[in-house]
């Protein structure tokens, strides 16, 4: 997979030279070694992405798409988000997103495992939570946690979701472009990785020594992560997430997901981004996406959230105010 990932990808980057040549471009690059005599993945990548998640249902053997068809979906895209910022207050404008490639990209998905370039079918009993008010119940020895971006209840900080009281973000792994924020900062140590993500501003450690796994009662908003070197490739398995958050696509949880990512620099500008999720507990198969991260020489600079996050006070503060009249008007 992650051989043909990487000469389908120098294929795209150059754009859509025949597949052998690309094959043979893939096959001869070699990253700039760090002063550990390792590939050298540092500095900050760009995953922004115009190319969607999944294939179009009436679409699934076409898994490459022409520039013109990513030009017409992003003018599509910029006239929804303005007609949107237009609401008023609450509203991203055009100014504030990162949504489109920086380096080109010409899929169709960034699924390419299952062939369909769709997510792989829910498991029995799993159903897929949207919205602002998803609660999840069913992690052994833990309260109720609500945990998708924003939330209804008004009784206490709990009640709001996850991202809106700046405990975490969607950038946990595997890494998927959104509509913002698409910045990661790689560091390297001869026995470490770090990978700094713009929003929220976390550090994930990945341990490349050979240290034991952790124990399984040790869990963490991100999991924990092991790495390795095979050839070009730093290969990354993250597991013992602590399940309060959803697994992927709003569907499940993340207890039992196992994420295998692999970052391979193809060029001097693009690293290629593979990672397979493994989770029976939520999908009937595991799936794999793939998209290129462009270095930038722009810097990440520090994502303000707990910091000035005056909207949860005024929430819960308007929230003990309108109890406040209604007491009073019985009275």
């Amino acid at each position: 997979m992650a051989t043909m990932g990487r000469a389908i990808s120098a294929c795209l980057l150059v754009g859509l030279v025949p597949a052998a040549h690309a094959a043979d471009a893939a096959v001869k690059y070699r990253a700039p070694r760090n002063e550990y005599g390792q590939p050298d993945l540092r500095g900050v990548w760009n995953f922004s992405s115009d190319v969607p998640l999944q294939r179009p249902k009436d679409a699934p053997d076409k898994q490459f798409q022409t520039r013109e068809d990513i030009a017409k979906s992003n003018a599509a895209r910029d006239k929804q988000i303005e007609q949107y910022a237009q609401q008023g207050v609450g509203a991203h404008n055009l100014f504030w997103l990162d949504y489109k490639s920086q380096a080109e990209n010409l899929r169709s998905s960034l699924i390419v495992y299952p062939s369909n370039g769709r997510m792989p079918a829910l498991a029995g009993g799993v159903t897929r939570i949207g919205g602002f008010a998803a609660v999840f119940k069913d992690v052994p020895g833990t309260r109720p946690v609500r945990f998708n971006l924003g939330g209804i209840g008004k009784d206490g900080p709990e009640d709001r979701g996850l991202s809106e009281r700046c405990i975490v973000t969607e950038s946990r792994p595997p890494l998927t472009p959104g509509f913002d924020s698409n910045f990661v900062q790689i560091f390297q140590g001869r026995d470490h990785v770090v990978i700094l993500n713009e929003q929220i501003h976390d550090a994930r450690s990945i341990f490349l020594d050979e240290r034991p796994p952790l124990d399984d009662a040790l869990r963490g908003w991100y999991g924990y992560s092991r790495g390795r070197w095979e050839g070009e490739t730093l290969v990354i398995e993250t597991r013992n997430f602590n399940g309060l958050t959803q697994s992927f696509d709003s569907a499940g949880t993340s207890y039992d997901k196992v994420v295998t990512e692999r970052l391979t620099r193809i060029a001097d500008g693009t690293v290629e981004y593979e990672a397979t999720v493994v989770d029976p507990k939520t999908f009937t198969d595991k799936f794999t996406l793939v998209f290129p991260m462009a270095k930038t020489d722009k810097r990440i600079y520090e994502f303000a959230c707990h910091e000035g996050n005056y909207s949860m006070e005024i929430i819960l503060s308007g929230a003990r105010k309108e109890e406040a009249d209604a007491l009073q008007a019985k009275q």
